[in-house]
């Protein structure tokens, strides 16, 4: 049995043992951010979902945990400034990886309000795709010394995220279904301000 293969069947039990109401919705965070941190060895795993409508859509942190550490339920939020470019990037390729997370161009909209604060020196995420849409990612972060992620971790990594997307998608009273999505192509990055110069010429081209 592939390691891979008992991550998934774990992730399964765990979250089997939540919906028949064995374990209360901490234990099943702290065991699903246990298993993910054992199998892609980084410093912490964090959990998102999006919170909000609108232009008031946010990133919502809900759970994270360290390794070695207690469970982290304190709220952090993206919003929507912070993260369109990076969760375009996110979503277009299902991952998203950065060696130097603080010179990411992409982040650089949250680098002040969450990678400095938390020390985010590297991280790879893998979105919760379902049906087109994006309810929110797992985000697996370095904070000691940057990580040249390999692509193995980034299938491992998709497997998860798809596993659990999967396991909730079919339990009605899921959190997922309450968790607001966005359509894959929902956020277009703002274009550039046209140059002046160049819409005079093109009126000019226009009436010639």
């Amino acid at each position: 049995m592939t390691s891979q293969v008992r991550v998934s069947e774990r992730l399964q039990e765990i979250l089997s043992e939540f919906y028949a109401g064995r374990t209360t919705r901490d234990q099943t965070r702290t065991a699903v951010l246990d298993v993910i941190l054992e199998r892609m060895a980084c410093a912490r795993v964090s959990l998102w979902k999006f919170d909000g409508d609108g232009d008031e859509l946010s990133l919502l942190c809900f759970a994270s945990k360290s390794a070695g550490g207690a469970i982290d339920t304190s709220e952090r939020r993206l919003r929507r400034v912070e993260y369109r470019d990076y969760f375009n990037a996110l979503i277009e390729r299902g991952t998203y990886l950065s060696v130097d997370a603080l010179n990411d161009a992409a982040l650089q909209p949250m680098r002040e309000s969450y990678l400095v604060p938390n020390n985010v020196l590297s991280m790879l995420d893998a979105a919760f795709l379902l049906n087109g849409r994006a309810y929110g990612m797992v985000c697996c972060e370095e904070t000691s010394t940057p990580r040249h992620w390999r692509p193995s971790d980034l299938v491992a990594l998709r497997a998860i995220a798809t596993k659990l997307t999967v396991v909730m998608s079919g339990q009605t009273d899921s959190i997922l279904w309450a968790t607001p999505s966005v359509p894959l192509n929902a956020m277009p990055p703002t274009p550039p301000a046209a140059d002046p110069a160049t819409h005079r010429r093109t009126a000019a081209d226009r009436r010639s």
